[in-house]
Order: C-alpha cells, then structure tokens, then sequence
C-alpha cells in the first residue's frame, strides 16, 4: 500500500518510504524480540517545555530504549541510510553524533498528537535530532487497523498518511510536523501491536 494522496492544501516537507528495509529474517527478528520482552516496555513519555513526562491524553504508547543484539546491525543500517535520505531531502551534508534508538508498540487506542522530533528556538539542545526513521514490525495480515504515521503541512490543512506496513521504512526531517492516528486492536494482545522502531539521527 503506498502513501494515501494528501487531502486539504499546503505544502509538505519531504519524506520518503521504502518496502522491505531490512532482510526479512533480520525483521522478522526484530519483531519476536519485541514480542518476546513484554514485561520490560514502559509506558512512553514526551518532552513538554523541558521536563519530561507522561500523558496519555498526547501520547499513549509503550516503549524499550534498546533492541537487544538487533541494535547494531539496525543503527548501522540508520547510518548508512542517512547521506543519502540527507541529499534526498536537501538537508547540507552533516557528520552523524549518534543514533537513538526506541522500540515502540502501540495497542488498542494508541495515539500521539501532533507534533515534531527535534528541538526549537525556545528548547535549542545541542546535537539536535536531524533525521527521523521509522521502521514498522507486526503481525501478518495486520491485526489491528489504524494507526497511520499522518504528515502535517507547513501553514495549511493538508495531511497525507503512510500505512503501518510490516518492514516499510518512513524517513523525514525530524522538525517536519507529524502525528500517529489512533489505533484499534480488537485482540488486545501484546503481539497483535503495531509495532515501531523509532530511528533518530543526531547531528
């Protein structure tokens, strides 16, 4: 399933997708390793004026900040990925600092409003998060429906939404305006979750 064309008007920031981002057993080992460790996501938190918390009403997912052996070859793949997905998007060339990585899975009602990745005039952190990437893991056929990644136009109404497919890639600049739409899972178990990896690239 490819991008849903954009609705209302305005001007978007690029993005980019791509079907099968990683070999399918390594994908397929991402995800059992999420299903498999359970017991140690939390609940997932926002940075809201400086200080880091936990609403619900914003955000409700829950989330691991480590994939375990997968991390390497993943952040390694991030890395590769990010000269030319720079290029692509017109961003000047940059040596990357880091990668910060999070596991996310949203289950039945998850959300996260509005909002972009990296940090503004009022909240300027050093090595800002530059490229964002998005990895989606589930269960095949999806058992859950919703949850689309929706971009956001600069200065109007327009939104354009990316399907949650099993191993599609969603790259954008990290200050491009975004949002996840809420998800219903009738199931309600843990594995029939969208799951996400969460892909950052600092400057």
């Amino acid at each position: 399933m490819r991008a849903a064309p954009p609705t209302g008007n305005g001007r978007f920031l690029p993005h980019y997708t791509q079907e099968s981002w990683l070999p399918a057993a390594l994908a397929d080992g991402v995800l059992g390793y999420a299903i498999g460790n359970e017991g140690q996501f939390r609940s997932g938190s926002i940075l809201h004026n400086g200080t880091i918390m936990v609403d619900d009403t914003i955000r409700q997912v829950s989330v691991l900040e480590h994939l375990g052996p997968f991390h390497a070859p993943v952040a390694e793949a991030a890395l590769a990925a990010a000269p030319g997905l720079a290029a692509r998007f017109g961003i000047p060339a940059f040596t990357a600092s880091r990668v910060e990585i999070e596991l996310a899975a949203h289950g039945d009602g998850a959300h996260f409003q509005q909002h972009i990745d990296t940090f503004v005039v009022v909240n300027q952190r050093p090595n800002p998060r530059v490229l964002t990437l998005v990895l989606y893991l589930n269960r095949q056929p999806r058992p859950f429906t919703g949850g689309a990644l929706r971009f956001h136009a600069l200065g109007g109404t327009a939104t354009q939404d990316i399907a949650p497919d099993h191993n599609r890639l969603a790259a954008f600049p990290s200050i491009a305006p975004h949002s996840v739409q809420r998800l219903t899972c009738s199931s309600r178990a843990f594995a029939d979750r969208r799951f996400a990896v969460n892909m950052w690239i600092h400057r």
